[in-house]
């Protein structure tokens, strides 16, 4: 049973991983020309998304629905499915 438990709880961390590497390759091309490669920002481009006061569902929103004041989220984001906004989310939540 502990083994069982043990790759259940090693699978569940090789795709959260997974994920993570995920949102890292999207964000380099969809995000980083405007919010930087690390997500530190650009002035007049991109907001700074490092340490972002925003939830993993407020930006996934963000980039599915849109609805952001100015800037290019205004409108959801062309050619980025729901589990893709997750990964990205995740990703930006993890910069520090």
């Amino acid at each position: 049973m502990r083994i069982r438990i043990a790759a259940v709880v090693l699978m569940a961390s090789f795709s959260a991983m997974a994920l993570a590497e995920d949102g890292s390759a999207l964000f380099k091309t969809k995000c980083a020309m405007c919010h930087g490669a690390d997500g530190q920002g650009k002035p007049k481009m991109g907001a700074k998304l490092v340490g972002t006061a925003k939830t993993e569902d407020q930006i996934i929103a963000l980039l599915t629905k849109g609805g952001a004041e100015k800037g290019i989220h205004v409108k959801p984001m062309n050619g980025l499915s729901a589990d893709q906004a997750k990964a990205v989310a995740t990703y930006v939540k993890s910069l520090k």
